[in-house]
């Protein structure tokens, strides 16, 4: 269900009269010049006056004659707005381009229940109440849900040979041709409704697609591709008869076994870390390139006799933006994401906030319904049903979407204000660049923003977590793009192109680090995800039994990832090359396999010590020499890149804890085994992260980056 706390129309829950968001909200002031509301020179609205259609049989608005007037005129004739309200939406409307009546509604100037009161007078078309009349059984099926809400209007009643649609957006001719032909009728009436009664009646018509398609429609598409049958039978089998093999040869050759695990124990470890210190070591060529392709580009838009690029798009071009804010259990720190939102850079004329609430979450639903929110933000209620997982929210929410492009962010979250800004703009050039520079470069549908911690110096947890997110965000996967290979994501800050994410099927509910799995979908499917410097700061676990926790599901989706993708490597090879397999191979399961090993690598100087004097072991010189340059290098690279990454992004006093890595990891191994048996026994399980125990503290490395980089 979907709801705004306040304000909601008559006839919906809770008895208020505003919707829940605007979305698009098309028809608020874009039809009959409406945007120059009869003011002589003014902006009409970003899709230009819709004409007046001419009368033709079987497609009328409605059963009167036609009606006539702007809306602004209507609004002022109704006593709704007075002359200023309306000469300041319009300076809006020609700064930031839009629909005149959303910014009239954003305002406050009028109610959304009185703006579509007047569009109806505009349309001719009596405003109908579809929660207290809801469409016919049956009618809803013409098209899927997610093509309903962005069409802006769904079919109502039967009427002899024709139709009745309730509408949100101008009826015009081409919507009327296209109702008839979807819905088989000799002719189409129509009637005017609120874009929540139409939101609300897809929820109710559609319910059941809506959630299989949350839930089951990637599994079901693309069994392959979905984590919910779990480990191939292979994929148990092979651990255990491995896991056999080395209890079997312990007890006939002990000293042979021991020698063949530490050798593959090392030699594992060791292509992990090469392979997170080469990319980290290619991060700073990262910036060089891309200023040498931006230079190639600009000159090429030159030949081409085009503007330069213009360093801030200006707000008129900006697309709409839907933001997902997925949220359970969070009543503590939900009233945080206003403020937090409310700075981002963006015309809020053009952005659709939805906050994505689990239907028993009874508290957080109290919180949000208290914040009296703006315009732009509204409360969706995901339904019950299984699995009750973040990826499912996501998806439900995904329905409703109608913006260009859509981007996750965690209610504790404080994104870069300009952070949406400049992924339009790379979004923007990569279309160019495909266009007119490489027609082969790879289509771009998902930026990564990077991600830093506002409380790093609360204790030795938090400064070891900032400065392992430091060499994540800030050398490893800007040196993964810079080498063009698969980027598993973070869970937050990751922008899509909302198309491609829906014909990619979204998010997997059963894998629990959903962002990493999509990372590597994106890649298996031909496309490119790539990285954005504008960060957001987050709350970093500050307590060591709910870091082990969190660490074990994304160590366990990580593992799943990895299942998922070599159940098929013939064809990721294929689509992704050498490069990409050893990705997937190398990060995406070396790093589950480096840290259930950690203990054999770190331990093997100890363990050797003991063995050779106390038990009697032979083990070869090349062996003991070897893992123990191993074991010193391994973690003298990881402690230098993430010490360097980590004073670049916060400072020597959060960098300093780099030395502290190898201990660490042994925090990381125990989680692994966590996971490990969580694979086999529970692989679905979510072990969800609290938030908000530091909320209010604010380190001061956070106080000189803020969320600027």
């Amino acid at each position: 269900m979907t709801e705004t706390p306040t304000h909601r129309p008559p006839g919906s829950p809770d008895g208020a009269d505003r919707a829940d968001g605007l979305g698009r909200a098309d028809g608020l002031g874009s039809t009959d010049g409406l945007g120059s509301a009869g003011v002589p020179g003014s902006a009409a609205g970003t899709d230009g006056p819709v004409r007046r259609l001419p009368r033709r049989r079987g497609l009328h608005a409605a059963d009167e004659d036609s009606g006539s007037g702007r809306i602004g005129d209507i609004l002022l004739e109704a006593g709704l707005i007075d002359e200023r309200e309306l000469a300041d939406a319009l300076a809006l409307q020609a700064h930031e381009g839009g629909l005149v009546g959303r910014h009239l509604i954003l305002s406050g100037a009028v109610t959304r229940r009185e703006m579509y009161d007047a569009l109806a007078t505009q349309w001719n078309a009596p405003l109908v109440d579809l929660l207290a009349e809801p469409p016919e059984a049956g009618l809803m099926s013409v098209l899927p849900p997610e093509q309903l809400v962005e069409a802006g209007w769904v079919p109502w009643k039967r009427s002899g040979s024709g139709a009745i649609i309730a509408t949100t957006v101008p009826p015009t001719f081409d919507l009327l041709i296209e109702a008839r032909d979807l819905l088989g009728v000799t002719n189409i009436t129509v009637r005017t409704t609120t874009d929540w009664d139409l939101n609300q009646a897809v929820e109710a018509a559609c319910r059941t697609q809506l959630l299989f398609g949350a839930s089951d429609a990637l599994a079901t598409g693309s069994s392959d591709e979905s984590a919910k049958a779990g480990l191939r039978r292979w994929q148990l089998i092979v651990p255990g008869v491995l896991v056999a093999m080395i209890i079997v040869g312990a007890f006939y050759q002990l000293t042979t076994t021991l020698i063949v695990v530490l050798t593959i124990a090392n030699v594992i470890f060791l292509m992990n870390i090469l392979f997170k210190v080469v990319a980290a070591f290619r991060a700073p060529f990262n910036s060089r390139d891309a200023e040498r392709w931006r230079d190639e580009v600009a000159l090429e838009r030159v030949k081409r006799g085009l503007k330069p690029l213009p360093s801030r798009i200006p707000d008129n071009e900006l697309p709409i933006y839907t933001i997902l804010v997925p949220a359970y259990k969070e009543a503590n720190i939900i009233s945080k994401l206003l403020t937090n939102l409310g700075a981002i850079d963006y015309p809020k004329a053009k952005l659709e906030v939805m906050v994505l609430l689990e239907a028993d979450d009874e508290d957080t639903i109290a919180a949000v319904r208290t914040m009296r929110p703006p315009e732009y933000v509204r409360m969706v209620i995901v339904p019950p049903g299984g699995p009750q997982t973040k990826p499912r929210a996501c998806n439900y929410g995904l329905s409703f979407a109608r913006g260009e492009f859509v981007v996750i962010y965690d209610a504790e979250d404080r994104p870069n204000p300009s952070q949406l800004r400049d992924t339009v703009a790379a979004f923007r050039r990569d279309e160019f660049e495909r266009t007119y520079v490489d027609p082969k470069q790879k289509k771009l549908v998902c930026l990564q923003g990077a991600l830093i911690y506002f409380n790093a110096d609360y204790n030795v947890l938090t400064r070891l977590f900032a400065v392992e997110y430091a060499a994540w965000f800030d050398s490893m996967l800007p040196g993964l793009d810079q080498s063009h290979l698969p980027i598993p994501l973070g869970g937050t800050s990751n922008h899509f192109d909302t198309k491609v994410l829906r014909q990619l099927g979204a998010w997997d509910p059963y894998n629990v680090t959903e962002d990493a799995d999509l990372g590597l979908r994106v890649a298996a499917h031909g496309y490119r995800v790539g990285v954005v410097k504008a960060s957001t700061a987050e709350e970093a676990c500050a307590e060591v039994g709910a870091w082990i926790r969190q660490r074990t599901r994304w160590i366990k989706g990580y593992i799943m990832t990895a299942a998922v993708n070599t159940r098929h490597p013939i064809r990721w090879f294929r689509v992704n090359g050498i490069l990409g397999a050893l990705s997937l191979v190398a990060l995406i399961l070396g790093t589950p396999l480096a840290f259930l090993l950690y203990p054999l690598v770190l331990g093997f100087t100890v363990f050797t010590y003991i063995g050779v004097q106390f038990i009697g072991l032979n083990l070869p010189d090349w062996l003991i020499v070897g893992g123990t340059v191993n074991m010193l290098f391994s973690n003298g690279m990881i402690i230098l890149i993430s010490g360097i990454a980590a004073w670049n992004r916060y400072n020597w006093r959060v960098a300093m804890f780099a030395l502290l890595n190898p201990a660490y990891w042994i925090l990381h191994s125990i989680a692994a085994w966590r996971a490990a048996y969580q694979i086999v026994f529970s692989p679905h399980h979510w072990e969800k992260t609290p938030h908000g125990l530091t909320e209010d503290y604010e380190d001061s490395a956070f106080e000189g980056n803020g969320a600027a980089a």
